[in-house]
């Protein structure tokens, strides 16, 4: 959860009429997990594909 007060709109440098996304940096005031995703075989493969590319393993 985040306090209302510390939402940043980000805009671009291209567009700064256009907001693209809020800032992160600011404190969290509490996480909680909703549940663990149940995944399918093929999108364990996927998401293992995809950690070993930004890992930078082949």
């Amino acid at each position: 959860m985040i306090h209302s007060r510390y939402h940043r709109l980000v805009f671009p440098p291209d567009r700064p009429d256009v907001p693209s996304g809020i800032s992160l940096d600011v404190p969290v005031l509490r996480r909680r997990l909703l549940r663990t995703a149940q995944l399918t075989a093929e999108q364990e493969r996927l998401t293992g594909l995809v950690r070993s590319l930004l890992d930078g393993h082949p």
